[in-house]
């Protein structure tokens, strides 16, 4: 696997996984607390093939950008939660750093 394939997967299972847990966190079923927890252990075994290609301070930074874009917007749109201007700004800024460390 290349490292985008990596980094989507990583991004895709532990970005998911954590709107789950999320809505486990209000209302409190275990089904919901059980499938996050699965999903984000799928997620981070494929983050972990990332650092077989790229080096750990980049991989991690990337990653943790990747999914803390990720997650936001999935607040926003599944779980209703809102952004403000202060933070969609600082999510343009992270998305830049990520593309400036792949250049």
């Amino acid at each position: 696997m290349n490292i985008i394939t990596l980094f989507a997967g990583a991004g895709l299972f532990v970005t998911i996984g954590d709107l789950v847990l999320a809505q486990w966190a209000r209302t409190s079923n275990w089904i919901l607390l059980v499938l996050g927890l699965l999903l984000n252990i799928v997620g981070i075994a494929f983050y972990a093939n990332t650092l077989r290609l790229e080096s750990v301070g980049l991989a991690t930074a990337i990653f943790l950008g990747i999914n803390i874009i990720a997650v936001t917007l999935g607040g926003y749109f599944f779980l209703n939660q809102g952004i403000t201007f202060r933070e969609s700004a600082g999510l343009l800024l992270l998305a830049l750093a990520i593309i400036i460390i792949e250049i």
